[in-house]
């Protein structure tokens, strides 16, 4: 038993790459998990950068308030704007205010409530690396509704807004007098590169995990597509080489899926086609091969259909005399070289062999494959037999065996043959449990006639008038001999010879 053979051309180089179904199916899970993947990376980017800002939005917020409840309400009323920034608590915030501890805080300020509700001043501001703005500096919040609301509640801004420092996103937290009016605010700001920063960082996080989870997805795609690859290129080099006739092939995949399941199968079908093919082979030994191929395909029924043939029929002439001359065993070799020797003419021409008859053969040209020229075939190869005969009294001569049957009065072997046209029923003749393929016809009477007629005659070769009438010009001149009587018909046959 063989297994998969390395010498055949890997057939999946033949095959473009597009067409490669190991390929093709890499890139479709390669393509959906990608677009799986990419989705997520979008989703999660999303999810991460609005998780990170409203962090940060809370954290703002938190500072703010923190800032707010931290400074005395009643002290800062009583400081008032103070310009020249020497008063205690200005300095005292500022201080505070330069301590803060996140470096993601880019300013804190107090802002005072002015008669001009849009125009605010500023108490105090500390700045990391901008330049602060001066006590009693006023500032412009007309088209900043978000920080007119941070002196009521602590409120962060939805969007980030653009001043004279920049873009920044800030929050506020309210400072009210002792009788719970608004007085002031305090700002925290954090500028829009920081915001930025902090999307790059989800961003660059998100890149990475899309990166690394791709590249896993992408050496498991190529393992996926080689272990498709594999058990298909030793599946189609294993049908390739049952298809040469090499039906020993085995797959012997030993794997426990359906690659593992459709090699078993494989396995047992190349043991049956095995099996079917020794049968064929020595079921082709006792009878034609292409009667073995028509019964092993249709099956082994009784019956037949009806078929327009031609039908040859050859003997040996002085058998009786040459098993005489020689002992079993010679002739039991001399006939098997005869028989051998027209089986080989029978063959060329695709007649096939019905059945042979001691020395004699029934052959018929037409069946049980149609052909059109069954005629031409059955002539030439009567002429073909000729020659056949020839070379083996050329072989008997090296054998010393001719001047056996030449001591007994025959000069050298030599047949008759005799070929007629006509329908004839074809198939299966017999009893369910023994049958054979034969050919049913008044046809097959003429030709056995024709040939025996030729010892009458003096002739090797007879055909019958319906014969010659369907061969093609240039097969053969045969001259007529007349119409003779033929045993067990009423009307002559018109009989030529060649």
């Amino acid at each position: 038993m063989s297994q998969v053979p390395d010498i055949l051309p890997d057939p999946i180089r033949q095959l473009r790459s597009w067409q490669r179904f190991h390929l093709r199916i890499t890139l479709l899970y390669a393509a959906a998990v990608f677009v799986v993947l990419t989705t997520t990376a979008v989703v999660a980017y999303g999810t991460a950068t609005t998780a990170a800002e409203r962090s940060l939005r809370s954290h703002l917020q938190a500072t703010a308030s923190q800032y707010a409840d931290g400074i005395d309400a009643a002290a800062l009323v009583e400081a008032g704007i103070d310009p020249s920034g020497t008063h205690p608590l200005h300095r005292r915030l500022k201080t505070w205010f330069a301590q803060v501890g996140d470096d993601r805080v880019s300013s804190v300020y107090v802002l005072v409530y002015d008669d001009d509700p849009a125009q605010l001043r500023f108490f105090v501001d500390w700045a990391r690396d901008d330049e602060p703005a001066e006590p009693g500096e006023v500032y412009d919040a007309t088209e900043l509704p978000e920080m007119m609301q941070g002196f009521h509640a602590s409120i962060t801004e939805a969007e980030m807004t653009a001043d004279a420092w920049g873009l920044s996103l800030s929050a506020y937290a309210p400072i009210a007098r002792p009788d719970g009016s608004p007085y002031a605010l305090v700002g925290v700001d954090v500028l829009a590169d920081d915001v930025r920063a902090v999307q790059r960082q989800v961003l660059w996080l998100t890149v990475l995990t899309w990166l690394g989870s791709g590249l896993v997805i992408g050496v498991v795609s190529i393992v996926v597509g080689r272990n498709v690859r594999e058990p298909l290129t030793r599946v189609i080099d294993a049908t390739a080489a049952i298809a040469q006739g090499r039906f020993d092939t085995r797959l012997s995949l030993h794997r426990d899926d359906e690659f593992g399941l459709m090699a078993s199968h494989f396995d047992r079908m190349a043991e049956g086609l095995a099996e079917r093919e020794v049968i064929r082979e020595t079921f082709g030994r006792y009878v034609a091969p292409e009667v073995a191929k028509t019964l092993l395909a249709d099956g082994a029924t009784l019956g037949g259909e009806k078929r327009d043939v031609t039908v040859l029929f050859t003997d040996l002439r002085g058998y009786s005399t040459i098993s005489e001359a020689l002992d079993p065993a010679q002739v039991v070799g001399l006939s098997n070289a005869y028989l051998g020797a027209m089986q080989t003419a029978i063959d060329a021409e695709g007649g096939t062999v019905i059945e042979f008859l001691g020395d004699a053969i029934l052959a018929v040209f037409g069946a049980p494959t149609a052909s059109e020229d069954h005629a031409d075939r059955a002539v030439r190869c009567a002429l073909a037999m000729r020659r056949q005969l020839q070379q083996l009294n050329e072989a008997s001569e090296g054998q010393g065996l001719a001047e056996l049957w030449r001591q007994a009065g025959l000069p050298a072997l030599q047949h008759r043959v005799g070929i007629h046209t006509g329908s004839v029923i074809a198939g299966n003749i017999g009893s369910a449990t023994r049958m054979k393929y034969a050919i049913v016809g008044d046809a097959v009477n003429v030709a056995a006639r024709l040939e025996q007629l030729n010892k009458e005659h003096g002739t090797e070769v007879l055909l019958s008038r319906a014969t010659v009438a369907r061969l093609s010009a240039g097969v053969v001149e045969p001259e007529p001999v007349g119409e003779l009587k033929v045993k067990g018909r009423e009307q002559p046959v018109q009989v030529f010879s060649i």
